[in-house]
């Protein structure tokens, strides 16, 4: 990782993000440098990211990279803070109390099976297409009650603007646009505002009209959507209870945030478990024994062991592809990490792609290997070596869904269809905001399998 002295590790990120965290991750816990001289942190060590999500967590706000989003996410839950992020959590979390989940299941059952039978006898397919049409399915259906095919498409267009602009301003950061994006952070720091960030998507380029295009077509939409909910009360949804929440005076949610919460559920509710589904289809797809060990346990008459082994899949998956690929915060407090002083301003970066690939903690960790996902192995891992859904009081509130929607969509999948990686494919992650295949297009060989247990 080059030391310069102007560009610091900026270059090097820029050409490769994720090998960027891994060196850092191999040359020990704490790596300190900067990116045009804004100091960056990269935090692999599992007591140390600890202190970071949990025990200094009032020391940190979310990173000014997601925060940079403001318009598509607004104050929504994922990029709030402090109280207000306290009073959203409230809110929300009875939208995922456990008697819900379980009335979830059915739903997503129901849209697994149709999607299987749209399947056929098989064929090539892009199963990231699939597992974002799914998804989207299954949150409509269970956090809003209807099936939202209006917002499908943009929802979709939105998330594509997102991740595109994530994408290209990371890349712009990374060239010497970074000089004038660490001099606005040393300024605000040093007028007090470490937590002030200018907002990119006023820029005059083509991926910040198009994402300001996007955003703007799905407000709309939102904004009918809540006019029609109210003129309708008393439903029993995620929508009808950000309707009827109130704040700690008494007052009603204010249509901004109302409109924060419904389209960070939007955007980050099924998309990161689409990306995770995905990644999970195609290791199988690559990997036949483990499929065929899947099938053959889903087959089986032993009760509970294709639930096992689908949650070892999953996790193996989530290890090696987290959708969440890194955590960022920004320091707002001075503190101490790993015998360092951490001074307002500071980026601290937690790539779980890297830890989740360490030596350290896995054996052979680029490899595949849902068997090493036993009782004892999972015992002994240290806390914040595996953090797909983050961790402390920020872990995901969607995290449980997550896993009723893994378990629902791949075993339905896997109980009926053989997968292969088509000849000639060429599958490597596109960073956005989260880890998705380049150009949304995983495309697998779907055959039906010959022998099936009944449903």
């Amino acid at each position: 990782m080059t030391r310069d002295w102007l560009w610091g590790g900026a270059l090097a990120a820029r050409r490769d993000v994720l090998g960027f965290y891994r060196a850092c991750e191999r040359q020990g816990g704490l790596v300190r440098t900067h990116i045009w001289h804004l100091p960056v942190w990269v935090v692999t060590a599992p007591e140390l990211i600890e202190e970071v999500l949990v025990k200094k967590q009032r020391c940190f706000i979310k990173s000014g990279a997601l925060r940079s989003t403001a318009r598509a996410f607004g104050v929504g839950l994922l990029t709030s803070d402090k109280e207000l992020w306290r009073r959203q959590r409230r809110t929300i979390q009875p939208a995922f109390h456990a008697q819900r989940l379980a009335g979830y299941r059915t739903l997503m059952n129901a849209a697994a099976l149709r999607l299987c039978e749209s399947f056929g006898d098989g064929g090539v397919r892009n199963i990231h297409q699939d597992m974002t049409d799914l998804c989207f399915e299954a949150l409509a259906q269970s956090l809003f009650g209807e099936d939202m095919s209006e917002a499908r498409p943009l929802v979709a267009a939105a998330a594509e603007a997102l991740h595109q602009f994530h994408h290209l301003h990371a890349q712009w950061v990374g060239a010497v646009g970074g000089l004038a994006f660490a001099a606005v952070r040393a300024i605000s720091t040093a007028l007090g505002r470490p937590d002030f960030v200018a907002d990119p998507t006023l820029l005059p380029t083509s991926y910040s009209r198009r994402f300001r295009d996007a955003t703007a077509a799905l407000d709309r939409y939102v904004t009918r959507l809540v006019a029609r909910r109210r003129a309708a009360p008393g439903g029993d949804d995620f929508l009808s209870m950000l309707l009827a929440a109130r704040d700690d005076t008494g007052a009603p949610l204010s249509e901004r945030q109302i409109r924060d919460e419904v389209v960070t559920m939007f955007l980050a509710g099924h998309e990161t478990a689409a990306s995770s589904l995905t990644w999970a289809l195609y290791l199988l797809a690559a990997h036949p024994p483990a499929a065929q060990r899947l099938a053959a346990a889903l087959d089986g008459d032993a009760a509970g062991a294709g639930e096992r082994e689908i949650d070892r899949v999953m996790r193996e998956a989530l290890r090696l592809y987290p959708p969440a690929y890194r955590i960022s915060r920004t320091a707002v407090q001075a503190c101490e990490l790993g015998g360092h002083g951490v001074r307002p301003g500071v980026e601290i970066m937690i790539p779980q792609w890297a830890v989740h690939r360490s030596e350290r903690f896995y054996e052979e960790p680029d490899a595949f290997r849902p068997e090493r996902w036993t009782a004892a192995f999972t015992s002994a891992l240290p806390r914040f070596a595996y953090f797909p859904f983050g961790g402390g009081p920020r872990t995901c509130i969607g995290n449980t869904f997550a896993e009723i929607e893994g378990s629902v969509a791949v075993g339905h999948i896997c109980r009926r269809f053989e997968l292969r990686v088509p000849p000639h494919a060429r599958i490597a992650p596109y960073l956005g905001v989260t880890l998705l295949p380049h150009d949304n297009v995983l495309e697998l060989e779907v055959r039906r399998r010959t022998a099936t247990r009944p449903s």
